[in-house]
């Protein structure tokens, strides 16, 4: 399948994967630091940005298969959301150098033995709301991901912003949703090895960061960094912050 991808700078080769309903330019921001040191390959999942709709996606393997011939052997793989969950599952198909975890949980929908998710009936109520209005519904969305962020004005603009450059394709947003219904990944987390930052925000009223300690307990060889005041996105609202996290991550584990 042929996705859209922009690749910009020199070095080692960083990818970027984007969450639920946005795109790769969701990471414009900080691509003027990054180009300078990675070669930063910005995917745009299927039926979002310029990718096309290929049709039925509604597993996190088939995901993964369909960006996994776009991303180097040995990258680093910095996944926001639902890209942090395709990031675990390329971990589990091709060799990669480290990964970054930026507001992922391994179970987005909250049930037995995990309190860490959105409730069911959240849930389902918000995939209801999709049918009847996507876009009022991706919007109201967008509003969650900032609330209680310390910067939150202008990290929703940015991310509307984001989202009128390249709306998704509807079915896009269906599969993405039966997706994140669907996935759990707390029984693979134990056998991926790869060094791994996993990020979040202290108010993600989306991934809670409870998630994000559980990612970085049950994964060997990870560590947690909370960003303080952040909602879902805090490479946009905490950017500098966020870099800083980045380049020690990355100094602790150089290339050999």
């Amino acid at each position: 399948m042929s996705l859209h991808v922009r690749v910009q700078g020199q070095g080692q080769d960083l990818v970027l994967l984007h969450g639920w309903a946005m795109h790769g330019g969701v990471f414009d921001e900080l691509l003027p630091s990054l180009t300078t040191q990675y070669r930063v390959h910005c995917i745009d999942l299927p039926g979002h940005g310029q990718s096309r709709y290929h049709g039925e996606m509604n597993s996190l393997q088939q995901l993964a298969t369909a960006v996994l011939p776009h991303v180097p052997e040995n990258a680093i793989v910095l996944g926001w959301s639902l890209g942090g969950q395709v990031a675990l599952q390329l971990a589990q198909q091709m060799p990669l150098h480290a990964l970054m975890l930026v507001s992922t949980t391994p179970r987005f929908v909250a049930g037995d033995n995990w309190q860490s998710g959105m409730p069911e009936e959240t849930f389902a109520q918000f995939f209801a709301r999709l049918h009847e209005n996507h876009g009022r519904t991706v919007q109201d969305f967008l509003s969650l991901q900032v609330r209680g962020d310390a910067h939150a004005a202008v990290t929703l603009s940015s991310l509307k912003h984001s989202l009128l450059q390249y709306p998704a394709v509807t079915e896009a947003l269906y599969d993405g949703l039966n997706i994140l219904r669907d996935t759990d990944l707390r029984s693979i987390l134990a056998s991926i090895k790869n060094p791994a930052l996993v990020i979040s925000g202290e108010y993600d009223r989306i991934t809670h960061p409870g998630a994000g300690e559980y990612l970085a307990q049950a994964l060997p060889f990870a560590q947690f960094a909370l960003c303080r005041r952040a909602g879902h996105a805090p490479f946009i609202s905490h950017r500098d912050w966020f870099l800083e996290q980045l380049q020690q991550f990355v100094r602790a584990y150089p290339v050999t």
